[in-house]
């Protein structure tokens, strides 16, 4: 506005100084053409009137009154004869005139006119000058002089005219400038303002309406269409991005995605579940939470080569884990902008491919031990301890043994592959605890009076659960069985019931559970006793005749429940291993 303004001022000074000289030489002009009608007629006056020189001064006078100007006449030689404003007798001392410029241009061109400064009358004065005919013998110049003093305050009411409507022009112009700006810009601003809510995500706002020409109205339109088609593109990404962070939170592999740089742009529940993040991951480098160099040299390579990598991680913070890694690129155009790594957490599966190949490896021993017996017996026997009926006695007794004990384990192995997949099915029903308990210690007695171990029931009367009562019972038998091997004579087993309290529904369960006074278990087995085959003490147990899948079957028959197993030990001081059931 203030560069607008000093262009139109400069503008207006310089149309006023045009002005000024315009009016000045019009004036100077018009005045030339009057003094030179004047002059003329002056000059036609005196070749009339004037005989002799004496005659010129009176009459020089009289056409000075006449015409209201100064009337000179001068000789050839520029000596002043006559003028209107100066006494005869003073005269002799005015300047010669001859070589002004008004009576150099009459001896070239017959007539002359000039405007300059006057020192005699101190004002700007104009000059006309021509040449009269011979007056007896001699030429003259006769000059008219006006001064230009009323053509200044002319030209100051001009100038005060122009001015003043020069001002008023002015602020006329700005004020339309001002409302021709306001009525432009004020649609203008209602564009940016618009524009600016669009930037800062504010799209539910009124229809834009930016003015009435055609222009500003096609502007308003594609500004507004502009918004209602971000506003739809926005909800679609919205939408995507839910539905993006919904398949990444249910996705049980753990995902983590990087920019170009190799710097993380974010990950998903599930890798900060399993690599422990609790603080924001964007940014950071992917070595400083997975904490294994060879993940963050694959990323590396694969955010250069732009190939597929695939990678084993085995991690042991807190507890073993594994992982099958995959690193792939993500193109944007052709161009690198980033890679997805995958986590597939195979823990459970290294763990199950572990327990097979110890199921394979025990099932193999186990099998091997008692056949191998069998068959050096047998071939015994064949060599001729046949004869000897003490020693054949004892071969078969050695025999008929490893045979139950080969029975017993193939029982087991039946049993707990028939509870694993489901096909036997529970047969539920709600049973009085004591009977069950009453049924599987008579079964188990003899073996406890072998060792001199007490056996106290402490069960509560009229506690009935809800079960498969052979299931339970087989279950109970194979805690009894164990209690019986692992304490040591004279010792002590409880069967004892109590309210168990767990979760919410803790007045619902009741915990049936079998104490002993035996050798207890370690600390760092405890976590492995219920797999198959697992052993505390392994030679000890094979002398026992155990086949080590006892508490492997008691804990599928209470997954097969739904229910629970847990155990309490203290090595030397005993264990304590819980059921919990239903009551009703």
């Amino acid at each position: 506005m203030l560069a607008c303004l000093s262009v139109l001022v400069m503008a207006l000074a310089s149309a006023h100084l045009y002005l000024d000289r315009v009016i000045r030489d019009f004036w100077i002009h018009h005045l030339e053409q009057r003094l030179l009608r004047e002059v003329r007629f002056a000059r036609v006056h005196l070749s009339e009137v004037a005989n002799t020189d004496e005659d010129l001064i009176p009459l020089i006078n009289e056409v000075g009154v006449r015409l209201g100007v100064r009337t000179t006449l001068i000789n050839g030689q520029g000596r002043v004869l006559a003028d209107s404003e100066t006494d005869p007798s003073d005269l002799s001392t005015l300047e010669n005139h001859a070589d002004h410029p008004e009576i150099s241009a009459v001896r070239q061109q017959g007539r002359g006119t000039s405007v300059r400064y006057s020192n005699t009358q101190d004002i700007e004065v104009l000059y006309v000058a021509t040449a009269v005919p011979e007056i007896g013998d001699e030429n003259f110049v006769l000059r008219l002089a006006l001064p230009l003093r009323d053509m200044g305050h002319i030209k100051q009411r001009i100038s005060q005219a122009i001015w003043m409507t020069s001002i008023l022009g002015l602020c006329l112009a700005l004020l339309l400038a001002y409302a021709t700006s306001r009525y432009i810009s004020r649609p203008i601003l209602d564009a940016i303002w618009f524009v600016r809510n669009i930037a800062s995500g504010r799209l539910k706002h009124r229809t834009l309406r930016v003015g009435s020409t055609r222009e500003l109205r096609d502007l308003g339109t594609a500004l507004d269409d502009m918004r209602r088609q971000i506003q739809t593109h926005i909800g679609q990404i919205t939408l995507e991005k839910s539905r993006l962070e919904a398949v990444l939170a249910s996705i049980t592999e753990a995902i983590l995605v990087t920019d170009q740089s190799g710097r993380i742009l974010m990950g998903n529940g599930t890798f900060e579940k399993l690599f422990g993040v609790s603080d924001a991951i964007e940014g950071r480098m992917p070595i400083e939470l997975v904490r294994h160099r060879d993940v963050q040299d694959a990323i590396e390579q694969t955010l250069k080569t732009g190939q597929v990598v695939f990678l084993d991680l085995t991690r042991s913070d807190s507890r073993e884990r594994h992982f099958d890694v995959q690193i792939a690129p993500i193109l944007q155009d052709d161009h690198m902008a980033g890679s997805v790594t995958i986590f597939y957490d195979i823990t459970e599966l290294r763990r199950l491919e572990r327990i097979r190949k110890d199921f394979v490896a025990n099932v193999s021993h186990e099998l091997r031990t008692p056949l191998t017996t069998i068959k050096g017996c047998a071939a015994t026997l064949a060599d001729g301890a046949l004869d000897n009926r003490e020693a054949a006695q004892r071969f078969v007794q050695m025999i008929n043994t490893h045979a139950d004990r080969l029975h017993n384990l193939i029982e087991d192995i039946l049993d707990l592959s028939r509870i694993e997949s489901g096909a036997l099915p529970l047969k539920t029903g709600v049973y009085p605890v004591h009977e069950m308990v009453d049924s599987v210690v008579g079964q188990i007695r003899p073996l406890a009076k072998e060792k001199t171990l007490t056996i106290e029931i402490n069960t509560k009367e009229n506690v009935q659960v809800q079960c498969d009562r052979k299931l339970i019972e087989q279950a109970l038998l194979n805690l009894l069985d164990n209690a019986v091997k692992y304490t040591p004579e004279e010792g002590k087993i409880w069967i004892q019931t109590r309210d168990f309290k767990h979760g919410e529904n803790t007045q619902t369960r009741i915990a049936l559970e079998v104490k002993d006074t035996g050798i207890g278990i370690p600390l760092s087995d405890m976590d492995r006793i219920f797999e198959r085959f697992y052993r505390v003490d392994k030679g000890r147990s094979r002398a026992m005749g155990g086949t080590g899948l006892g508490l492997s079957i008691v804990r599928h028959i209470m997954d097969a429940h739904g229910e629970r197993v847990y155990v309490e030990s203290e090595q030397g001081k005993g264990s304590t291993f819980g059921l919990t059931l239903p009551k009703k």
